[in-house]
């Protein structure tokens, strides 16, 4: 628990000095170390949180969040600055419209978007991309890894023993991990497939007819790097999306016909068949910022 009143962790509902309610999560920031060339993730209850844990350098506060920078999108954003692979052999990472290139902060504003040639930009990318390697960001993503390993591994202890504690209440074949080929539902499948050392668990892929064919490669290549997994289809056979936006018109905020006719619809109809009145556990990937 943390007061974010007197910036001190707590051990209960309420702070011991202010008497303020606390936060569940003990705030991370990222810091830079410009000898490593990577982002380090420091709780504000770490000691020794302005030292590089590799090389023992003094790290300085880069931001509160980031994200990797692949290739593609590493070159897609050298293309709209005219300078191609110019930062090739860098370590780029970002946090929203700001990319950090070797830990130096640079501001990429929306009105480069603006008078894009996008087939000019399109070609560009389809001509320099066998030129892309993935070795630099490898490179750097290892460093990360390292640098960041007693903190990974504390996010996958404390995820496991989620997992562990509320599968027990379930039998293992009523426990069901919701997989849509994306990244968080496969960190998901995986951190639960560990916990529970069980590689039979059922998959419901959800395919709402509109997934990119990258997606479906995922999946199927998913499917056979997990051969013992029980891996369920669900899906609208009997519509097809564009004749439905024909007759009722597109899906809105305000009228998600999408959602329960191609996802929810036909996933649940998956559900009855295998469980019918049964209670289920149902995990799935959702990142904290998505939803409550």
């Amino acid at each position: 628990m943390w007061c974010k009143n007197c910036e001190r962790e707590s051990y209960s509902d309420k702070c011991e000095i202010c008497g303020q309610p606390t936060e569940f999560d003990i705030p991370t920031n990222i810091y830079w170390c410009k000898s490593c060339k990577t982002p380090i993730i420091r709780g504000e209850n770490e000691r020794n949180k302005k030292s590089c844990p590799i090389c023992k350098s003094e790290i300085k506060y880069m931001c509160a969040d980031l994200r990797p920078v692949f290739p593609e999108e590493r070159l897609l954003i050298e293309i709209l600055m005219g300078k191609p692979f110019e930062y090739a052999d860098c370590s780029v990472w970002a946090n929203n419209n700001r990319y950090y290139i070797d830990g130096k902060a640079k501001v990429f504003s929306t009105s480069r978007y603006e008078n894009v040639n996008v087939d000019q930009v399109r070609n560009q990318l389809q001509e320099l991309q066998p030129r892309n390697s993935y070795n630099t960001f490898n490179k750097y993503i290892s460093a990360f890894s390292k640098a960041n390993k007693t903190r990974l591994e504390y996010l996958i202890d404390e995820a496991q023993n989620f997992i562990q504690e509320q599968a027990s209440q379930y039998p293992r074949e009523n426990i069901v991990l919701s997989f849509s080929g994306g990244k968080d539902s496969t960190v998901t499948a995986d951190l639960s497939i560990k916990a529970l050392s069980d590689p039979s668990l059922v998959h419901i892929f959800g395919d709402t007819t509109l997934e990119f064919p990258t997606t479906m490669e995922y999946a199927r290549r998913y499917r056979e790097n997990n051969p013992k997994s029980i891996f369920k289809i669900a899906k609208n056979k009997e519509q097809d999306f564009y004749n439905v936006c024909e007759d009722i018109g597109p899906p809105a905020r305000m009228m998600r016909w999408c959602c329960s006719m191609f996802k929810t619809g036909p996933i649940t109809r998956v559900l009855n068949s295998l469980y019918r009145d049964q209670k289920i556990l149902t995990f799935y990937g959702i990142r904290k910022s998505e939803s409550v």
